[in-house]
């Protein structure tokens, strides 16, 4: 059997952490870390997945503010949210809930959010740290939270082969430049790679964020390797909706030396990678 990467576990023990040092700097006589969340419509996801960021952030003893605005609100009154935000030094942390209404302009927004801010690491100077590894930037949570699963399981990345199968703004690309500055050797495919299982066999590590069920099966694999599975789909089994990964978890669990399962792997760990990156940028501005 393989290992199996196991997020929820890391997830508590990170929720664990946040909360004592919260709690330290609360008796200390600090205020609260402060996460606002903007919220633009009435996404089922969406709203789903602000629940479960304000849970953990009651948890560990930081503030979560929603701004919910309607689907019909223009990118000028979005902007004067972000600007109050900005300036307001009670907030340490801003995100804009995806996806957006088509007609608002996500780029405008999110580069509204001033760098030091953007917990979700969207911004071009963000990117830019990352691109050239200055110290300091702030690194998307999912992608943060893949390396933070890879650390915790002692599984070496320098001088390794990596596939990252997924090219989004959001996971694919970040962490694919992350591993680089970790000195891995990377290749980035994606859904339409032709002969994908060409490129994913000589991988030491495959890191798959599609979405796309079943994309990496028993065909794309090998033993020894360390699968990890970011992409979730939710699909209906007897009509009963499931979530489901990019792995076929059933056929490659028999043949690889290290898997995250789908749901109970990443996933988890993206909601806590979020407040370490919010929980950074608390201690920048207080000077700790």
């Amino acid at each position: 059997m393989p290992l199996i990467l196991d997020g929820k576990k890391i997830n508590s023990e990170i929720r664990q952490d946040l909360s004592t040092r919260i709690a330290i700097n609360l008796a200390d006589g600090f205020a609260k870390p402060c996460l606002a969340i903007i919220q633009i419509g009435n996404t089922k996801e969406s709203t789903k997945y602000i629940e479960h960021k304000k849970k953990f952030g009651h948890t560990i003893g930081a503030e979560v503010l929603h701004i919910h605005l309607p689907d019909t609100v223009s990118d000028s009154e979005v902007l004067k949210e972000i600007s109050s935000l900005n300036t307001d030094d009670s907030v340490h942390g801003i995100i804009i809930q995806l996806p957006l209404p088509k007609h608002i302009d996500r780029d405008v927004l999110v580069e509204a959010v001033i760098s030091s801010k953007d917990v979700d690491g969207l911004t071009s100077e963000n990117i830019r740290g990352l691109w050239t590894n200055d110290k300091g930037y702030i690194l998307p949570a999912t992608a943060r939270a893949i390396l933070t699963m890879l650390d915790y399981y002692d599984i070496q990345v320098s001088g390794k082969k990596v596939v990252v199968v997924g090219r989004s703004t959001l996971v694919g690309k970040p962490t694919a430049m992350a591993l680089i500055n970790k000195g891995a050797t990377v290749t980035v495919c994606h859904s339409g790679t032709v002969k994908l299982a060409d490129h994913t066999l000589e991988a030491d590590i495959i890191i798959s964020a599609v979405g796309f069920p079943r994309l990496i099966d028993e065909h794309c694999v090998r033993p020894h390797q360390v699968i990890i599975d970011v992409g979730t789909t939710f699909i209906k089994d007897e009509e009963v909706e499931k979530i489901t990964g990019d792995v076929d978890y059933n056929a490659v669990s028999q043949i690889v030396a290290a898997i995250s399962p789908v749901p109970g792997g990443v996933g988890p760990l993206t909601v806590s990678s979020l407040f370490q990156n919010v929980y950074d940028a608390y201690l920048k501005k207080i000077g700790k």
